[in-house]
């Protein structure tokens, strides 16, 4: 395992300017720090310099949802290189809503000090406790790399990179099979569709990342939390499974403070709890051992994804950070329900 308040200007020229706050990282004058992330939403406009651009069409469509923005002058720019902290307030714009928690004190030292200040700042705060943080300064330029670890946290799947752990297949030809840390990052992006190889067989990790491609990127996003995540799942089933799964992670972690495994499964019998052996052994296996680290549970306050995948089955996902020890972690939950309000945490393939 791995990691809109409108304001509407009185004069036109502030209009203006807030239209490029997004991907330029500009805060205009007297502007308060939520604004620079929440702009000022306009549609369609037709941009100067795109016309005949091989992503024309991607930068129409982002636009016109008002994901994307352009400059003052009518340009978007297309070719100017992206910022990680530009990058970053893309992908907030596109995930679920969601509370977050205050970071803990490694996180803000080794993350968020670089942000303190800057308009970005409410969003390397918000993102941290879903484990979505790339590794360079905000105003580094966000490399292929880095953009791919974060979109793989932003779709909670950065546990797909174990898949290829110790593999010896070589997708790229700049890519080293000895560099697993690549190797997890690049690979199962690439293999999901997210970024794509070059026609000579090159990823090319450390190139930059533009305006353009950053758009492309975005739309894939979206795209792909819809292909991953089906089923229409209401607010009242994604609440009643937060709170099954949530409570009895409580229960047992900190308030019955249970830690051996076999102590776990005489609780769940003893009080017949809603809960298959299948779903401990997935979730309480580090129980089973005399000695063990284990990765701390989410907060459920975290980046959460629901999916309902059969008949009265559903599953749920939660991106988080999960301290020194877990990193940036994805961790998924399956429930099955008869009536959509009470749940019985299950094993995967029950």
């Amino acid at each position: 395992m791995q990691i809109t308040l409108q304001q509407i200007g009185k004069k036109a020229t502030l209009l203006v300017v807030s239209l490029s706050v997004l991907l330029t990282g500009i805060a205009t004058a007297g502007m308060k720090t939520a604004d620079a992330r929440e702009e000022y939403v306009a549609h369609s406009p037709a941009f100067i310099d795109t016309n005949g651009h091989w992503a024309a069409k991607e930068i129409g469509i982002a636009t016109k949802k008002g994901l994307i923005k352009g400059f003052p002058e009518g340009t978007f720019k297309p070719e100017q290189t992206v910022t990680q902290e530009q990058f970053l307030s893309l992908i907030e714009r596109v995930i679920p809503s969601f509370t977050g928690h205050e970071p803990d004190s490694s996180i803000k030292e080794t993350y968020l000090q670089a942000a303190a200040g800057r308009w970005s700042e409410k969003t390397y705060h918000h993102l941290s406790s879903a484990g979505i943080m790339p590794s360079g300064k905000p105003t580094d330029s966000i490399t292929r790399l880095e953009a791919a670890r974060a979109l793989l946290a932003a779709i909670g799947h950065q546990s797909e990179g174990e898949k290829y752990r110790g593999t010896t297949a070589k997708f790229f030809t700049d890519l080293s099979v000895e560099n697993e840390t690549q190797v997890m990052t690049v690979y199962p992006a690439y293999k999901m569709g997210i970024l794509a190889g070059f026609p000579d067989g090159s990823f090319r990790p450390d190139d930059k990342i533009n305006r353009a491609q950053a758009v492309v990127l975005l739309n894939r996003l979206e795209t792909k939390i819809s292909e991953l995540y089906p089923g229409n799942v209401s607010e009242s089933e994604k609440k009643a499974m937060t709170q099954a799964v949530s409570s009895f992670v409580g229960d047992v972690m900190e308030k019955q403070k249970i830690r051996r495994f076999d102590d776990l499964v005489a609780y769940v019998k003893k009080n017949n709890l809603p809960v298959s052996e299948s779903f401990l052994r997935e979730h309480f296996s580090f129980m089973q051992y005399e000695v063990y680290d284990y990765v701390r549970f989410p907060q459920f306050n975290e980046l959460m994804y629901f999916a309902k995948i059969g008949m009265n089955k559903y599953r749920m996902t939660v991106q988080y950070y999960a301290g020194d020890l877990g990193g940036s972690v994805d961790r998924t939950f399956y429930l099955s329900s008869s009536d959509g309000k009470t749940f019985r945490l299950i094993g995967k393939d029950e």
